[in-house]
């Protein structure tokens, strides 16, 4: 009776230990049988959309890095539907695969503000105006010296590189060359936005980016540090703001922004805000049409070289030394949110 009491709990004892080893190798093997169909139609539909995507930086295309990241979400995707994976696992790609998607679709270029863009002049080949606006441009050589002495420089502004290494889609400026614009309200607004980017050659005080009737309506150009400074007219008196410590570098691409004729004047560089001064009062609406310029001072054909008491007086020139390209204007104070979103669709990557 004693054996086979001892022989039962031996045999009791071994079933034990092979159920509880059958269930650690149930827990050790993950139950593969997952469905993927789900995962599977999304992952084809990303891939198309990835597909059918455009890299750059214009209108409707995507950031080099936004399809960069949407790719390997699509990839990861592939890797779990073609391979031995949980459903927990299928579940996490679908919702990573998903919220890639979303992303990637908010990466999308639009315009910024398209509502209150007045002008966009893009410098791809030409000066026009790439709104419906058609505030479009002329090439034009300036005047150099000085009233006593002085001399029509005798060159046009010359298509160059861009921050992308792309010919052709830039202007530089030398020698007094400007872009001239005919005068509209439109582009004397009481309340102002200018984005572009600068490639500054040399630094000067008389560096002009842009004027519309210089300090009788506003002038925006770089200091002798390279600092922006902006020259705005209200009708509580003429302000003169830089962005110091922002500044711009010889050689070497960075983007600007000013806002002026809020109550304020404020400048961005590279996206971030560097400077905001009070400015009372709205921008002034000049009392005569002149000439938008860019890269000059004023537009040569008002100029006049003998009489110091005329607004139009030359007494030196005043022109840009470098490249410009992508000049934004606006008819409202762009917000820090919308310089930054700019700066990112314009970015080399």
């Amino acid at each position: 009776m004693i054996f086979k009491k001892y022989t039962t709990l031996i045999f009791a004892s071994l079933m034990l230990a092979a159920v509880i080893s059958s269930c650690k190798d149930d827990e050790a093997k993950p139950d593969f049988s997952s469905n993927k169909a789900s995962l599977q139609q999304l992952t084809d539909s990303v891939a198309q959309v990835y597909t059918s995507s455009a890299e750059g930086h214009d209108l409707g295309q995507y950031p080099k890095q936004a399809r960069t990241v949407l790719k390997q979400a699509v990839d990861l995707a592939t890797q779990v539907t073609t391979g031995e994976h949980t459903q927990a696992e299928v579940n996490n790609a679908f919702a990573n695969l998903r919220r890639a998607v979303t992303d990637f679709s908010g990466r999308k270029i639009a315009e910024v503000a398209p509502e209150n863009l007045v002008a966009k002049w893009l410098f791809n080949g030409n000066a026009l105006d790439a709104t419906a606006n058609h505030h479009d441009g002329t090439l034009m050589s300036g005047i150099i010296g000085n009233a006593a002495s002085h001399s029509d420089g005798g060159v046009l502004p010359v298509l160059t590189t861009d921050r992308f290494g792309t010919a052709g889609s830039a202007y530089e400026f030398a020698n007094g060359a400007y872009v001239e614009v005919p005068y509209s309200t439109a582009l004397n607004p009481e309340i102002l936005s200018l984005s572009l980017w600068i490639n500054p050659k040399e630094s000067y005080g008389d560096n002009y980016i842009m004027s519309l009737n210089k300090w009788n309506g506003f002038k925006f150009q770089l200091q002798t540090d390279n600092f922006l400074f902006l020259t705005l007219k209200t009708g509580s008196g003429t302000y003169d703001r830089d962005s110091n410590p922002g500044k711009m570098v010889n050689g070497a691409w960075h983007h600007a922004v000013v806002t002026a004729g809020d109550g304020a004047i404020t400048f961005y560089v590279d996206g971030v805000q560097v400077k905001k001064e009070n400015a009372a009062g709205t921008a002034f609406k000049i009392v005569a049409p002149v000439n938008l310029a860019i890269g000059q001072i004023l537009p040569k054909g008002i100029l006049n070289f003998t009489d110091t008491t005329s607004p139009f007086y030359f007494s030196n020139a005043a022109f840009f030394k470098g490249a410009l390209d992508d000049i934004r204007f606006y008819n409202k104070a762009l917000s820090a949110d919308e310089v930054l979103k700019i700066y990112n669709n314009e970015k080399p990557d």
